[in-house]
């Protein structure tokens, strides 16, 4: 499954600590080994459950917290350490330290963007959608219409999809980042396409593709796929870090 399903086991699902565990994790998710960055997430909130909440990451140094976090595994700790702080201060001041104030009714996905436009990096394009997804299938935001919620597009997604064949380079090069656009509104089209012809949520492809862009399409592990005889395996791709290069 997803690593964020994965939960730490002193964290109670649907809790005001889940909220807040998903808030600081998603947020700096982000150019970053993301099963590492989770399973490091869980170790440190089994032992030092206070750390995920905005009254202690406000209470200790930006030093300290900027070493907390590169512990998890967040790829620049300077900024992950001062997306913290603002993330917390924002809850505070504006939420009653709970994200799931965030939504005290039903709200629209462009309503809740309009509220994580104070959140850094949590209104960005991949991890709004992201953080929606998350906490709007576990109940801890109400999203009136979550099944509009396109994919969150990441390099795994971005890969998944160029490998199968469903995006195509008709011909020459192209590079760019796999979570930016043009990729990300191609990919997302593709998928709410591809999610409306079977009558599903665009964002409930996301588990299966993930899984398998990461664990199988990385590696080339084409014979243990599901999906091997609807691939097209496409060749002349590469990525670095977040960055595709792909040549016809």
């Amino acid at each position: 499954s997803m690593p964020e399903y994965q939960l730490p086991r002193n964290l109670l699902a649907g809790s005001r600590e889940h909220a807040l565990y998903l808030t600081y994790v998603i947020s700096i998710d982000y150019m970053t080994d993301a099963a590492k960055l989770w399973r490091s997430a869980r170790g440190a909130y089994e032992l030092y459950p206070e750390s995920f909440t905005p009254e202690k990451v406000l209470a200790v140094s930006e030093r300290t917290l900027q070493a907390f976090l590169r512990g998890l595994g967040a790829r620049f700790g300077s900024y992950a350490a001062r997306t913290w702080k603002k993330i917390s201060t924002v809850l505070i001041e504006k939420y009653g330290g709970d994200p799931r104030n965030i939504t005290p009714q039903p709200l629209t996905i462009k309503e809740i963007k309009e509220r994580l436009s104070d959140f850094p990096y949590l209104r960005g394009a991949k991890l709004a959608n992201f953080y929606i997804r998350a906490m709007g299938e576990t109940g801890l935001l109400k999203v009136k219409d979550l099944d509009e919620l396109d994919i969150p597009v990441d390099k795994q997604i971005t890969r998944f999809t160029a490998y199968t064949g469903v995006l195509r380079l008709r011909g020459g090069k192209f590079q760019g980042c796999a979570n930016d656009d043009p990729l990300r509104s191609l990919i997302q089209e593709a998928w709410r396409n591809a999610a409306k012809t079977i009558g599903t949520a665009p964002w409930k492809l996301d588990e299966p593709m993930w899984n398998i862009g990461s664990k199988l399409c990385t590696y080339r592990k084409c014979k243990q796929c599901p999906v091997e005889n609807l691939c097209n395996k496409t060749k002349g791709i590469t990525f670095k870090e977040n960055m595709m290069f792909w040549e016809a």
